[in-house]
């Protein structure tokens, strides 16, 4: 059963948090039960990957995953825990390959999220998902 995205949300933290864990093999990557609401409440933040997310009212606005190794299985497994969670299966792999490879801006929307990735000239890769608009 999946939850309706809000009009300008990803769903509930509870929502989230719950089909991300799901998916995640991880353990020291899965997410609490619980967090607080803030513009960018940090979930982890390891030499090799951070997470962040913009929470208003117990709903998820914005995911930022933030990777110094885009080609790392670490990332690869958080941003998928996202991608099958919220049953967002599409064209993202395309726009990563597009960022990474360009060192630039890509953006591309599957299931009615906007997924924006920015890739430095020094590979630091940097993934927003958010309700598209």
């Amino acid at each position: 059963m999946t939850q309706e995205l809000g009009s300008n949300d990803l769903g509930t933290y509870s929502y989230v948090s719950r089909v991300y864990n799901e998916n995640m093999r991880l353990a020291a990557y899965k997410l609490p039960e619980t967090a607080a609401d803030g513009d960018n409440v940090l979930f982890f933040d390891t030499d090799e990957i951070q997470l962040t997310m913009q929470i208003v009212d117990q709903r998820v606005i914005r995911v930022t995953i933030t990777t110094l190794a885009p080609q790392s299985s670490t990332y690869m497994q958080v941003f998928e825990g996202f991608e099958f969670g919220l049953d967002a299966l599409g064209t993202w792999i395309n726009t990563y390959h597009r960022s990474t490879s360009t060192h630039g801006p890509a953006s591309d929307v599957v299931n009615g999220i906007l997924a924006s990735y920015n890739t430095t000239p020094d590979n630091v890769l940097t993934v927003s998902l958010t309700r598209a608009k």
